[in-house]
């Protein structure tokens, strides 16, 4: 495994943008890490770090749905369809 770059953010007062995971759950963002690889510092699709983990609560994303209390969506940079923009432009402006 590679060596990698970690930053833990706490964002709770931020107020950054909910997540609609799937069209399940929707996650309120309070706790953002940050993997970065060193060795590819540039952008693939804009996506600076290697994953991104976005944690908080959580709530079913359709009326009737029951989702975990508090839940943690994963985004790889292998798969950028699925990063929002914002995002992306946090990972990017918090680039070590």
């Amino acid at each position: 495994m590679p060596d990698t770059i970690t930053k833990r953010l706490h964002v709770a007062e931020q107020g950054l943008p909910e997540i609609t995971y799937r069209d399940r759950e929707i996650v309120t963002p309070e706790i953002i890490t940050l993997i970065y690889l060193p060795d590819s510092p540039g952008p693939v699709n804009g996506i600076y770090p290697g994953r991104a983990e976005v944690e908080g609560p959580s709530r079913g994303a359709r009326p009737g749905m029951h989702g975990p209390p508090r839940s943690c969506i994963w985004f790889y940079r292998k798969h950028p369809d699925f990063w929002p923009a914002w995002l992306i432009d946090f990972g990017a402006q918090h680039r070590p």
